[in-house]
């Protein structure tokens, strides 16, 4: 697997999640923006962590957690030869998904001072996320492929010439 791909992809795709959350924050009134809430379940009264601090580490968290879906979903792309489609992205994001609200549940659920309540249309917004995730993912997974098979066609073509060329020689020495 190639890091910087990984890298790319899991930054682009937790960016457009991200905005994403921020949308829909601003337009219901509601936080749904996952890079607070993690900073703020990191920040509890147990913990006694700087907000600053705890908010920086709820960011980096927040991309290192994309950063590892994207190497799931490299994974799967490579162990699969699923094509980088953005449709695929998004079937994929779908079935990510699924488990990654049930980890907010979960986190939710036994955190001792939860920066938000449980509640549907939070488990909405974190599904569709996902999907834009998946499907930002794997566009810069086929934007990757894309480059890869160019340069691969550039390198292949010269050789087809030189096997042309001593083809013919060959012929003609006959």
């Amino acid at each position: 697997m190639k890091t910087k791909e990984i890298i790319l992809a899991g930054i682009t795709g937790t960016t457009a999640f991200t905005l994403f959350s921020y949308m829909v924050s601003k337009s219901t009134g509601k936080n749904f923006k996952e890079p607070e809430l993690i900073g703020k379940m990191i920040d509890h009264p147990a913990v006694k962590v700087e907000d600053q601090v705890a908010q920086f580490a709820g960011w980096i968290t927040h991309y290192i957690i994309g950063i590892s879906f994207a190497a799931a979903y490299k994974k799967i792309i490579d162990s699969t030869n699923m094509k980088p489609t953005l449709t695929n992205g998004m079937i994929t994001g779908a079935f990510s998904g699924l488990p990654a609200t049930l980890g907010w549940h979960t986190s939710l659920s036994i955190h001792p001072v939860p920066p938000r309540k449980k509640s549907f249309d939070y488990y909405a917004q974190l599904f569709f996320g996902h999907i834009i995730f998946g499907a930002a993912s794997f566009f810069v997974f086929g934007a990757f492929k894309k480059r890869s098979e160019k340069k691969e066609s550039k390198q292949v073509a010269p050789l087809e010439a030189n096997e042309i060329k001593l083809s013919h020689y060959a012929s003609a020495g006959s």
